[in-house]
């Protein structure tokens, strides 16, 4: 449970990280409105030359021009919009897919090891003892009591169960 807020709390961090480095610089923008109305109010006539436009200066020695227009910064390739998905991808099956194959696995080799006098447990919660194996591998018959047997599926077969639990409860 910590672990997915965790994740979670990183996704968003790569998300918010992604989205400043997609987005312009709002003085790019500014600078760029600031041109546009000089550039409209130009006369239409060609001939008359337009007058520059002089910065202001505000008397500090060392001190740029408000009006000198920023250098804008180039836009980021396209792909980096792509890195919070990939992200929550990758964490997705870090996170639910990997552990739940380990698990399949595991599971798929623990039914095909499966042999005579194991104990074990069925997904129902029944505890017993193989007493038999079909021979095309589908069915296992449990001995729960000495004088009960029950025929299961193979893949109804939770798991071996091991000794420690069974002595501790009983």
């Amino acid at each position: 449970m910590v672990f997915c807020c965790v994740a979670s709390g990183l996704a968003s961090l790569v998300i918010g990280v992604a989205t400043i480095v997609v987005q312009e610089p709002a003085g790019s923008q500014a600078a760029a409105a600031a041109t546009a109305p000089a550039a409209a109010a130009a006369p239409a006539d060609a001939a008359a030359p337009a007058p520059a436009a002089v910065p202001a200066k505000s008397g500090v020695v060392g001190e740029k021009s408000a009006a000198a227009p920023k250098k804008a910064q180039p836009d980021p390739p396209g792909w980096v919009q792509f890195l919070p998905l990939a992200f929550i991808g990758i964490m997705f099956y870090m996170i639910l897919l990997r552990p739940q194959q380990k698990e399949q696995r595991r599971r798929q080799e623990t039914l095909g090891s499966l042999k005579k006098s194991d104990k074990v447990v069925t997904t129902g919660g029944i505890v017993g003892t193989i007493a038999d194996l079909s021979q095309d591998g589908r069915f296992v018959t449990l001995k729960v009591d000495d004088s009960t047997r029950i025929r299961f599926l193979r893949s109804a077969i939770h798991g071996l169960l091991d000794d420690k639990s069974e002595s501790s409860t009983g």
